[in-house]
């Protein structure tokens, strides 16, 4: 079976590309979406049909180890599946996420080859982040074979290349798109993938450079939320931005707004609210992660 994995830093745009990127793959697929929060959202955002396997509460590199290598058991086991994308949390490492696979290797038994490596980069955060993350955040772009770059508008070109000249230099060998992978054709976006090269089998231990997600961000969610205004829901970037206590660094959800189901995406350097477009039953629900949150702070913004 072969392994693929779709990582990002908190709100880069995971979710975006796995909906694009499915329907190109070939054969039987099947998808494991890990959340940090006690929540799952992103499993029920998929638009193709293929079998979620959502692990939430917690990374699979870490806390919720275990349970990452029992759910890539009985998916092998239930589906025989030809690959396995998995997206996980935004603050997973991909080099933990890799170690983890090598482990459900060795101690499940499971056959199974890591191939394409994928990392989705915010540029418009990358310094940001770099700066007050490290490591932990620069994790993601030094273990990926491809990275693609989201929120790009608005940024002047001399700018975009100076930023991607930083990115470059964590990771030289990496193939960087530089322009927008959501206009890419499914041919086009089969080219990309394929000129990347497949992930090789290492024995070594990945470095740890930084604590476990767990005792550096804290997540809020609610499984279930007051029914917002349209007023709200344009007044919730501001105050999400506004919080006196903490940082937020990426809050989502679906909202249920004068009879629709709005899906919300938050990160400190955007913010969309529009109609959701998945055919799957959606629930009013809400997952926050940052720093030094204050639960009943957050709890008055949606309950």
């Amino acid at each position: 079976m072969e392994i693929q994995v779709i990582s990002g830093f908190l709100g880069a745009g995971k979710t975006t590309f796995l909906n694009q990127y499915l329907p190109v793959l070939k054969g039987k697929t099947v998808v494991i979406e890990n959340e940090f929060g006690d929540v799952g959202l992103d499993g029920e955002l998929i638009q193709e049909d293929v079998p979620v396997r959502e692990i939430y509460a917690g990374c699979i590199c870490c806390s919720l180890a275990l349970d990452f290598r029992k759910g890539i058991k009985e998916l092998k086991e239930q589906f025989s599946p030809d690959q396995l994308v998995i997206e996980p949390s935004g603050v997973g490492r991909l080099s933990d996420i890799v170690q983890a696979c090598n482990k459900a290797r060795e101690k499940e038994g499971i056959d199974l080859t890591i191939t394409k490596l994928i990392t989705i980069v915010d540029i418009k955060s990358f310094e940001e982040y770099r700066e007050d993350f490290g490591a932990f955040y620069l994790d993601q772009i030094r273990h990926a074979g491809l990275i693609l770059l989201s929120n790009l508008e608005g940024l002047e070109q001399e700018e975009k290349l100076r930023l991607i000249k930083e990115i470059r230099q964590e990771n030289p060998a990496a193939v960087i798109y530089d322009g927008d992978y959501r206009k890419l054709s499914d041919s086009e976006l089969q080219d990309l993938i394929s000129e990347v090269p497949d992930y090789e089998m290492s024995s070594e231990a990945p470095e740890r450079h930084a604590f476990p997600a767990g005792r550096v961000f804290s997540s809020v969610s609610f499984n279930e939320v007051s029914e917002f205004t349209q007023a709200q829901v344009q007044l919730l970037e501001q105050q999400l931005n506004d919080i006196e206590h903490g940082k937020i660094l990426r809050a989502k959800g679906i909202l249920e707004v004068e009879g629709k189901k709005i899906q919300f995406n938050y990160t400190p350097f955007g913010y969309e609210a529009r109609e959701t477009d998945s055919e799957k039953e959606q629930t009013a629900k809400a997952a926050i992660i940052g720093c030094d949150l204050n639960e009943a702070e957050i709890r008055d913004l949606f309950l």
